[in-house]
């Protein structure tokens, strides 16, 4: 993930961030993204992915060296390495299959050091792979890698955002087989009708294929790991979006 921006467009957007941030007393109150994840555990039927416990369903890829992931206090950890930490979900090993087409995925995280991705999702829509980016090259750029070979800081799903160090985070991946659709906290930042392009992962996080996560020399924190199937209505609605946006060419 690390094709690196240009000084001038860092600096760009280092400046924008500090021209518009609120006074101290306009700010709003830190979102809970832990109380939020936990408000919808009786409104869906979710798959837990993560006990809280162990690294039991999960593989550690062991790219950053041993003892770097662990659980500690009711957390995932993945710990700082020279490159990228990654662990990988056991299919085989649990026999949970994970979907295709059709589902969300929910989970809270937070960087706790370094200053880049920290829980970068990679999972699948239908036969292909793709990351979903949080805080990379430099901590700031959110999209999706890759997309028609272009990665999630050029193609049109890459946004910024400045994830503070220690703050949780809530994010929710939704797929069909025609769409994707991703939220931070309760904010909607991906909307993406993917019918037509080409999906690939990159190098560096192909072994997280077919779902796991992975930071770049940062530490992530993960405490809710899980997913869902989507009720037709859900699906209805996607797909309908998704042929709205398609007939005004807004991808």
């Amino acid at each position: 993930m690390k094709r690196l921006l240009s000084a001038a467009a860092i600096l760009t957007i280092l400046f924008s961030f500090a021209s518009n941030a609120p006074a101290a007393d306009d700010e709003k109150p830190v979102f809970d993204a832990i109380a939020a994840s936990q408000a919808d555990d009786d409104k869906y039927e979710w798959t837990n992915l993560f006990d809280g416990k162990s690294l039991d369903g999960w593989i550690d890829i062991k790219d950053a060296g041993d003892f770097v992931v662990k659980v500690k206090d009711d957390v995932l950890v993945l710990g700082m390495g020279p490159t990228t930490t990654s662990i990988r979900f056991d299919e085989e090993g649990t026999g949970i299959k994970i979907p295709r087409e059709n589902y969300e995925i929910e989970y809270v995280s937070r960087r706790t050091s370094g200053t880049d991705f920290f829980s970068a999702l990679t999972f699948p829509i239908k036969d292909k792979y793709v990351t979903f980016v949080n805080g990379g090259w430099g901590g700031f750029v959110v999209g999706i890698s890759s997309i028609d070979d272009m990665d999630a800081s050029e193609n049109s799903t890459s946004s910024f955002m400045n994830f503070k160090t220690g703050q949780w985070y809530r994010f929710r991946v939704q797929v069909t087989n025609r769409t994707l659709r991703v939220w931070i906290n309760d904010e909607k930042t991906i909307d993406y009708v993917v019918e037509g392009h080409s999906l690939k992962t990159r190098f560096e996080v192909s072994r997280c294929e077919p779902l796991g996560f992975a930071s770049w020399v940062s530490e992530g924190e993960l405490k809710t790991i899980r997913f869902r199937t989507l009720g037709d209505e859900e699906i209805e609605e996607i797909d309908k979006r998704a042929e709205e946006n398609s007939k005004f060419n807004f991808n």
